[in-house]
């Protein structure tokens, strides 16, 4: 559940704001936000943290499959690059499934790193069945050197904001889910959401439908 999910409590407690949706803090080692796990896997809310003046974003965790399949680093790559920002990304280690279970299993997989502001690995830790950990020099005088002085990749000073506004004028997932509700369990949330959604993708001519 997320602040979408119970929206108009959200916006009536602390307002509709950057701050209230992507807040960050401003502190003596940089400007620092969250983004956690799925999060990370929609640009927007990278976009809004440094719209909001982030410079370092902690993003974590992701799990298997998505850290097998890179989508953990292609994701934390392209936040940090598409933003000017850093990129930190801690991942889990050995798990427990069960209270019960005696043996730790890496679920999460590793791939903990620290991405700079123009997309470069500049710490990493594929190893993720163990406590660990990774380093890596985060340049935040460098960041705002760069943002001050290049030419062309300090990309948000370029965004078309009128035209891109376009985009989310018509509603695609719904707010306010569990504004009266508790949380749905698996197998409603498919029935009840996700046919759902892939059918409103359909039939709004966004995707097509496959041939069988």
């Amino acid at each position: 559940m997320c602040p979408h999910d119970i929206y108009d409590w959200w916006v009536q407690k602390y307002g509709r704001t950057l701050q209230a949706f992507w807040p960050v803090v401003d502190t003596d080692i940089g400007r620092l936000g969250i983004m956690m796990a799925n999060e990370g896997s929609y640009p927007e809310n990278a976009r809004a943290l440094a719209l909001n003046g982030a410079e370092v974003i902690c993003r974590a965790s992701y799990p298997h499959p998505a850290t097998g399949n890179d989508y953990f680093e292609i994701q934390n790559r392209a936040r940090a690059l598409d933003n000017n920002v850093y990129v930190v990304a801690p991942n889990m280690g050995t798990y427990h499934l069960f209270v019960e279970e005696n043996t730790p299993i890496d679920t999460f997989g590793g791939r903990s790193s620290i991405i700079n502001y123009r997309g470069q690995i500049v710490g990493k830790q594929d190893y993720g069945a163990s406590s660990t950990y990774v380093g890596g020099v985060v340049d935040i005088e460098a960041l705002r050197d760069h943002r001050a002085r290049a030419q062309w990749d300090n990309w948000l000073k370029d965004l078309r904001t009128e035209l891109y506004q376009i985009l989310y004028e018509t509603p695609i997932y719904p707010k306010n889910l569990y504004l009266e509700r508790a949380p749905m369990k698996h197998a409603e949330y498919r029935n009840e959401v996700i046919l759902k959604q892939i059918a409103q993708m359909h039939s709004r001519g966004v995707w097509a439908k496959p041939g069988r």
